[in-house]
């Protein structure tokens, strides 16, 4: 794990626009600036990219309403990635670029490191006064309690259950065997019975060309 601790307001700056997640800035059109380390997604997908029919996606979300009329609405979310390089040359008096927990996706701050720490385990440092980024992959992502990544909100997306939709749902306990519902009828059912333990924390979607192909659910602490 590496520390990164960083000091907010030193030359912090961002961005808060309205736009919707739709007018977002093409990739190819977003420039970072010199000397910033900006995550490897930075503005680089929508929620329209959920209805590609080419890509299947996994993608943190709250299902915030349950399922009706065979459509899932749910809060989707995302967490920012960065190359391995970025991160291991990073020194003091750089910058970074990240959204802090709870942020929109297009509202992101760059902060000026002032420490680097690396450290075997992981303790909590609140995001005022540190970045803890963890290597995963090949990249490194945010960290906050428990291992979580740090999430920012993309939006709300209602999407309909594929007909042969799948739940595989482990969060009886630690060791629990995922259980297997299948079917769009008996899958809504199993979400509507239990309508607020659907969270960032433990919910993933699998989404392709807008429908949702699978309801994954852990156990969280």
């Amino acid at each position: 794990v590496l520390a990164v601790g960083i000091l907010a307001g030193c030359g912090s700056s961002g961005t808060a626009a309205s736009t919707p997640a739709s007018s977002a800035v093409p990739a190819s059109s977003h420039v970072a600036e010199e000397g910033v380390t900006e995550p490897i997604n930075m503005l680089t997908w929508t929620l329209d990219d959920l209805d590609r029919e080419d890509t299947v996606t996994f993608i943190p979300a709250e299902i915030t309403s349950g399922v009706q009329g065979g459509n899932l609405t749910a809060k989707i979310f995302s967490y920012d990635l960065y190359k391995k390089e970025d991160v291991e040359k990073l020194a003091v008096g750089d910058q970074i670029t990240l959204h802090e927990e709870g942020a929109a996706w297009n509202q992101f701050v760059t902060v000026a490191v002032e420490s680097i720490e690396e450290k075997e385990e992981f303790d909590v440092v609140c995001k005022q006064y540190g970045l803890d980024l963890k290597l995963e992959d090949d990249a490194y992502r945010t960290m906050t309690f428990d291992d979580y990544p740090l999430y920012y909100e993309m939006g709300e997306k209602k999407m309909p259950l594929a007909e042969d939709v799948v739940l595989k749902d482990s969060s009886a306990d630690p060791q629990a065997e995922a259980v297997e519902t299948t079917g769009a009828d008996a899958v809504a059912a199993a979400i509507n019975a239990d309508p607020d333990n659907w969270t960032t924390y433990n919910t993933t979607l699998v989404v392709q060309g807008g429908k949702v192909l699978e309801v994954r659910r852990i156990w969280v602490p």
